[in-house]
């Protein structure tokens, strides 16, 4: 392993990136496609890695860490399968080049690879069974799962709250939506925890997968409720018509999935406690 204490960063311009790079503990080397970053206060490399042809391993070089965040958008369901298929190519290529330069690797998918889970807890090693966006996603998350115990960890996040993404997408209009009965589990990370804790988790032995600390488990109803309360705004019962015709058959799913995820810390993200922590974190959303 090259001693340089530089991380090799993927999806910097992105939501969760940009609080990444701006809290990181290390170099960072980041890698550059169409966006440009926020921080200026990085070292940045240009390039595409769904291009087969590019030079990964000279971006590598002198490299101790990969944290790979990249998951390349797309606006139909049809499109999101397409590029899936050029992202798990990619991930392969980066894996081998990952091998090669003999450094280990984190790479953050989302936890809708698990599927509809009710009110059961839902553990690292469980199975998977992809529903809504990750039909297509948990594709190119495929490489990373087959390379776990190969010095690769692969962290899979829950809703990671945050100014814009989803939370402007679903909260922020003239009242809140409770979709359907609102008793789906929300489990729910804090974006700027979640980005101290990849770094955190950078100094740790890699290997196998992870869930981060969640900032609050609740029923959709309750997150709802509470962002009521602090807009001061009424909820609104939106039901699955609704909601397709809003973000189409995938998005909808992906919203209505109950993900009750384990954290290693029992039932501690559940209690109501929480939630004037949760209060803060969405406060400060709406002064940003």
């Amino acid at each position: 392993m090259v001693d340089s204490g530089r991380t090799f960063l993927t999806g910097g311009s992105g939501f969760i990136g940009n609080v990444v790079i701006s809290s990181a503990t290390r170099p960072v080397r980041a890698l550059v496609h169409k966006t440009p970053l926020t921080s200026t206060d990085v070292e940045v490399v240009l390039g595409n890695l769904l291009d087969s042809k590019s030079p990964i391993l000279s971006w590598l070089s002198n490299i101790d860490s990969i944290l790979h965040l990249a998951r390349p958008a797309a606006a139909t369901d049809r499109q999101r399968h397409r590029i899936a298929k050029q992202t798990a190519l990619s991930a392969k290529r980066l894996l081998k080049a990952r091998e090669v330069a003999k450094i280990p690797a984190i790479a953050v998918h989302g936890s809708l690879s698990y599927g509809h889970r009710g009110d059961d807890l839902v553990y690292p090693h469980d199975p998977i069974s992809p529903i809504g966006y990750a039909e297509a996603y948990a594709i190119g998350e495929a490489p990373w799962r087959e390379t776990i115990q190969e010095n690769v960890t692969l962290v899979r996040a829950p809703w990671v709250l945050g100014a814009g993404s989803w939370f402007d997408l679903l909260y922020m209009g003239e009242s809140v939506p409770v979709f359907e009965d609102g008793l789906m589990w929300m489990s729910i990370v804090d974006v700027n925890a979640f980005a101290n804790w990849l770094w955190e988790l950078i100094e740790k032995p890699p290997g196998g997968v992870l869930h981060p600390p969640l900032l609050r488990r609740c029923r959709q109803i309750e997150f709802a409720n509470i962002i009521s309360e602090i807009r001061s705004i009424p909820v609104e019962r939106w039901d699955e018509k609704r909601l397709k015709n809003f973000l189409g058959k995938q998005g909808a799913a992906s919203v209505l999935a109950s993900l009750r995820i384990d954290d290693g810390r029992e039932k501690l993200s559940e209690s109501e406690e929480n939630d004037d922590v949760l209060r803060s974190v969405i406060q400060s959303i709406l002064r940003s």
